[in-house]
């Protein structure tokens, strides 16, 4: 069945929420950085993490339960449409 409409516009408000923060995540990350790789690919893995990090915690406290499959596809495939915009947003910042 997959995500319903409010839990897609919760989803839809995480993203918002976090690609207008994305200077402190990229900031966070700069001091997190482990010693190999590239900060670039550190950020995105970062703030993709904390955005579905959040958004699950937010639908177990909601639902008292995990997202089922179909909800977890939801979730991965709006995460998929974004990604590229997350991406560039990280790269315009650190340029």
């Amino acid at each position: 069945m997959g995500l319903s409409l409010s839990d897609k516009k919760e989803l839809e408000s995480l993203l918002k929420f976090h690609s207008l923060n994305i200077n402190q995540m990229i900031s966070f990350s700069q001091n997190l950085l482990p010693s190999q790789g590239k900060i670039e690919d550190f950020a995105y893995g970062f703030i993709v993490g904390t955005i579905i990090g959040n958004y699950s915690e937010k639908f177990f406290q909601k639902h008292s339960r995990p997202p089922d499959n179909d909800e977890l596809m939801d979730i991965y495939f709006t995460m998929s449409l974004r990604s590229a915009k997350i991406r560039k947003a990280i790269l315009n910042e650190l340029i």
